[in-house]
């Protein structure tokens, strides 16, 4: 597949893990860290992938690292370091904790998102926006929405022009594609489904 090369693709990896106890992004899920499985996805699509993260320990992975421009805001703020970094007019974000994102998928809500401020998967009726492209548009409202300590993501993306694509019926999403490893019965129930997949 031929890479996208005005995109650039994040994952976040900036979360407290205070439901694991340990921070996930470095955890081995099978034979890399849980951080890799999104990182080498995204690189067979993407030319620049980024690590969002306030741990120099990420650096280890030979990619750009940028910090939180306003910290303990959790994704909102992730996303906001986002759009105030990225040099292209739409960004591709993800989370370090889902192993089983699909390059495919990602290329196909990119080849959908037009002028849209973002294009977001929903899957089984819920939203997936760690998950999504997003519009370097956002980055005014966005602040003003963190000012206001408007932090939620599923709030937040009411306030945009947003493409909802409904994914349930689509070959190239499942729903271990949205599988967040959260705490450790997740990090088991992962290791179940990557098992089963081969």
């Amino acid at each position: 597949m031929e890479k996208f090369k005005h995109i650039d693709a994040f994952v976040l990896a900036g979360g407290k893990s205070s439901r694991m106890g340990t921070d996930k992004g470095l955890l081995l899920f099978e034979n890399k860290h849980l951080v890799e499985w999104a990182i080498d996805e995204l690189q067979l699509i993407f030319d620049k992938v980024i690590i969002v993260s306030n741990k120099q320990v990420y650096k280890k992975f030979k990619l750009e690292v940028i910090k939180d421009v306003k910290k303990n805001l959790g994704p909102a703020g992730g996303i906001y370091s986002i759009l105030k970094h990225s040099k292209t007019n739409y960004i591709v974000v993800v989370s370090c904790d889902m192993p089983f994102i699909n390059s495919n998928a990602i290329a196909f809500l990119i080849n959908q998102c037009n002028d849209y401020d973002i294009t977001i998967p929903v899957y089984k009726n819920k939203l997936q926006p760690l998950c999504a492209v997003y519009s370097k548009n956002c980055l005014v409202k966005w602040k003003e929405l963190i000012d206001k300590n408007e932090i939620k993501l599923q709030n937040m993306i009411e306030h945009f022009n947003v493409l909802k694509i409904n994914v349930d019926d689509n070959s190239l999403f499942n729903e271990s594609q949205f599988v967040n490893i959260n705490d450790r019965n997740d990090f088991e129930n992962a290791f179940q489904l990557l098992n089963y997949a081969n």
